[in-house]
């Protein structure tokens, strides 16, 4: 007889690649506050004409952006990241984000 367990404990509050928009001073004070998560995650900001953009990678996300690095240019996947990730991310807003970061909600 063989068990095999199939149930993780990796669940995230938002998901595992995220994206949310919002204004740089907005975008930078997630970016602070992220540091406080001690799970292995990635975020990654791009400036637009109107809005910043910040992705947050992490778990099995994260795993697959690491093994893209060894295939595409680290300066190709930050500037164009949906186009190489094989997932789609889930789009949250920005002051959802900065809500569960100051509640402590964030659980990678």
């Amino acid at each position: 007889m063989k068990i095999q367990k199939t149930q993780t404990n990796y669940h995230t509050s938002f998901g595992k690649f995220i994206k949310t928009s919002g204004n740089r001073e907005e975008i930078a004070k997630a970016k602070d506050m992220l540091w406080t998560v001690e799970e292995p995650h990635i975020s990654l900001s791009q400036k637009g004409l109107k809005n910043d953009v910040l992705y947050i990678i992490s778990g099995k996300e994260y795993d697959k952006f690491i093994d893209l690095t060894k295939e595409v240019y680290f300066r190709d996947l930050r500037t164009d990241l949906e186009k190489f990730m094989p997932f789609k991310p889930k789009t949250k807003k920005i002051s959802s984000v900065l809500k569960k970061l100051k509640e402590n909600k964030f659980k990678l």
